[in-house]
């Protein structure tokens, strides 16, 4: 069973297991982080150990806020040692939704399906024409 963490600036972590338990209800093997303004990258990196000890030697997907900050970089540096786990920036609420359905695929293939579905629920009203 893969595991997901989900990482980010500020209050995105805690902010992201409200949202989903409003939606889904608690989630099992889901973790949440906040990378706070006070906190360094030795700090963001402690607690990346502390929550990957907590969750066993499964596959890992983090999702995190934006790509390209400090959050993206340490799991992406993180994931280069490890090659069944994946990470994606800029996942919304309906991709963690669909990944927390279907925890028993592997951290890639889940890491592709929240990219598809991200790219599936985003849209804009009224439309263009």
């Amino acid at each position: 069973m893969s595991k997901v963490i989900v990482v980010g600036h500020g209050g995105y972590g805690s902010a992201m297991k409200r949202n989903l338990a409003m939606l889904v209800g608690e989630l099992e093997g889901f973790f949440f982080l906040d990378f706070n303004e006070s906190d360094s990258l030795e700090d963001l990196q402690a607690k990346l150990d502390q929550t990957l000890a907590e969750a066993g030697p499964e596959e890992v997907l983090f999702a995190c806020d934006v790509s390209g900050g400090s959050p993206f970089r340490v799991t992406a540096m993180l994931c280069a040692e490890h090659a069944d786990w994946a990470v994606v920036a800029g996942m919304n609420t309906s991709a963690l939704s669909e990944v927390s359905f279907n925890l028993e695929l592997p951290a890639r293939e889940l890491a592709q399906m929240a990219c598809e579905v991200t790219r599936e629920t985003i849209l804009m009203y009224p439309p263009q024409e």
